[in-house]
């Protein structure tokens, strides 16, 4: 079951800013509180491979930005995707009453939850649904792979790389809800990018890195929309997959990194409450 985990904060200090790029520095606070109740569970998380299963946000403020007005109250989410972890990780927060980030030491004032069922993802699912608009709140990028030639970043939030993430991810996760197959024909034969206001910026990955180039990531971020060209032609439970991986993205985000703040992402409503588009 994929929960979202907000923690609301406000600083100690009337005075306190937290520098701009606190993605990291979240993980780590993260990691300190779950390790404080159960260290093994903390190691298992930080030590987990490629998919792992939690996502963090930056501090942001109310509008999704980092805070830049010092005082000012912030928040920060955590993403679980294995339904097993889920209770320790939120006792583990609600028994942390503040939380270090970088510079800025905050007290926790309050602790929210919002959780839905894989199989309550994929059977809510809109079949009508045939294109879907995202708000890109934290960078959004990928990698290319071990074997395709010098490591390369990919920045563009390309349909099929966006939804074959989220599918791969639904997979490692979620065994017990299997998408339909016809979903995977659906991502590569019919997605399409058809909108979008994005501009590339730089994200802080690994800070004790010593070359500074390397300390960073390069994602989008702004709005992006998609749809399903030929819509008619894709399988109502292929279109009813696409929708529930859409949701999805809500708690695992988009591409890589979302371990480390990158990724954050938000459905967008559409004009009558309908995502479909038309084709």
């Amino acid at each position: 079951m994929p929960a979202q985990i907000v923690v609301s904060m406000e600083p100690v200090s009337p005075s306190a800013i937290p520098p701009p790029q606190t993605g990291p520095a979240v993980n780590a606070a993260f990691l300190k509180a779950v390790d404080a109740v159960d260290p093994v569970l903390a190691k298992g998380l930080h030590d987990s491979p490629r998919y792992k299963p939690f996502t963090v946000t930056p501090v942001l403020d109310e509008q999704g930005r980092a805070p830049t007005t010092a005082g000012q109250s912030a928040w920060f989410g955590v993403s679980m995707l294995v339904d097993g972890y889920t209770a320790a990780v939120l006792a583990a927060l609600h028994a942390c009453a503040g939380h270090q980030i970088a510079r800025t030491r905050y007290r926790v004032t309050g602790v929210r939850l919002r959780a839905q069922p894989y199989a309550e993802l994929a059977a809510s699912a809109d079949a009508a649904a045939d294109g879907w608009s995202f708000q890109l709140v934290t960078p959004v990028g990928f990698a290319t792979g071990l074997g395709d030639g010098a490591r390369r970043e990919r920045p563009w939030p390309d349909a099929e790389r966006v939804f074959g993430n989220l599918a791969r991810r639904w997979e490692a996760f979620a065994a017990g809800s299997p998408l339909p197959a016809s979903v995977a024909a659906a991502i590569d034969d019919h997605l399409e990018t058809v909108d979008g206001q994005v501009r590339i910026v730089r994200h802080l990955i690994e800070p004790q890195q010593r070359n500074p180039e390397h300390q960073f990531r390069r994602g989008t971020v702004g709005v992006v929309s998609y749809r399903l060209a030929s819509a008619r032609e894709v399988p109502v439970e292929a279109r009813r997959g696409v929708d529930a991986l859409a949701r999805f993205a809500g708690y695992a985000g988009f591409g890589d990194r979302t371990a480390m703040g990158m990724g954050y992402v938000r459905l967008r409503p559409s004009p009558g409450g309908r995502r479909g588009g038309g084709s």
